[in-house]
């Protein structure tokens, strides 16, 4: 069974679908860069840019999911790799869903619940490479015996694993958290209500191999619960010993040792994902952020081995 041929395999959130996809004993092929091993899966060495070149190997495919992305604002990248990579992408597939990993960001910043028909407003190139791409498949979709084109527009990932600083909001907290910054905000009311959806890396796993099984093309949020980053910096606090702080000052720019998190709300309405799947999200924010705690105890303690080895 040629199963599902997976990009970004290998990456911040990769992993975990590897993981899920193979848990459910689904066949992968995954899209790595350079020759590599991973276990229990088939691998094709490749790049965004040059897919043509795996044209047959894509074509084979039970199910294409796209999760590889550079993840940049850099427009020659952006339209090199991120656009013109998933049109040869979506060019070599023939059958079966093509399940890509949006963004929420496509709808700008927002201060209210999302629903999948909120207007976007695409405010940076790493934006623009996700809704052109959520546009090429809404244009290839169902045709030439292809399946549906599901569109996943996650919450912010919370995960542990190796690249848990790649460019992550869990990260980036953590880090101001232990540097002992002023979390800064423009009033007292965004304080309180300021803050995004999330998903868990094996919560994230299991959503995208649920939605391999959609039958209905279209955009889908998806999420694990929402918090606010008030929430996230005292649960940070409250686990990994810190004692970062808060501060209000009305549109002003950050100083040393301040941070300004994004102003925004960012609450996404997963009714539609919940309908088509039956998902329920297994990981809260508590338990994401003892993970991670953990993790850098655990990593801070194989260091002190190894120190203490030489």
């Amino acid at each position: 069974m040629p199963g599902v041929f997976l990009t970004g395999a290998t990456g911040y959130a990769g992993c975990y679908v590897r993981a899920e996809l193979r848990r459910r004993n689904i066949p992968v092929t995954a899209l790595v860069r350079k020759p590599s091993t991973l276990e229990d899966c088939r691998t094709v060495v490749g790049e965004l840019a040059t897919l043509d070149r795996l044209a047959d190997e894509i074509a084979r495919a039970d199910a294409i999911v796209h999760l590889g992305c550079t993840r940049t604002h850099d427009p020659d990248s952006v339209l090199k790799d991120d656009i013109a990579g998933t049109a040869l992408l979506i060019d070599a597939w023939r059958s079966g869903p093509f399940v890509f990993a949006s963004s929420p960001t496509v709808y700008g910043w927002p201060l209210g619940t999302l629903v999948e028909n909120t207007p976007t407003e695409v405010e940076s190139w790493y934006d623009i490479g996700k809704a052109a791409n959520e546009l090429q498949l809404r244009l290839a979709e169902s045709s030439n015996g292809r399946g549906p084109a599901i569109r996943l527009r996650p919450g912010l990932v919370f995960a542990t694993g190796e690249r848990r600083y790649a460019e992550q909001y869990l990260g980036l907290f953590y880090l101001h958290c232990e540097l002992g910054s002023k979390f800064l905000f423009d009033s007292e009311e965004a304080l309180e209500s300021y803050g995004s959806s999330f998903i868990g890396g094996t919560d994230l796993g299991r959503a995208v191999a649920d939605s391999i099984g959609i039958k209905v093309a279209g955009a889908y949020n998806v999420a694990g619960g929402f918090c606010t980053w008030r929430a996230l910096v005292e649960a940070i606090n409250r686990y990994a010993g810190t004692r970062a702080d808060f501060l209000i000052r009305p549109g002003a720019r950050p100083e040393a040792g301040e941070f300004r998190p994004p102003q925004s709300r960012t609450l996404l309405d997963v009714t539609a994902f919940a309908a088509q799947t039956a998902f329920a999200p297994k990981q809260s924010v508590e338990e994401l952020v003892q993970d991670f705690v953990e993790a850098e105890r655990a990593s801070a303690r194989g260091i002190a081995a190894k120190q203490a080895r030489n």
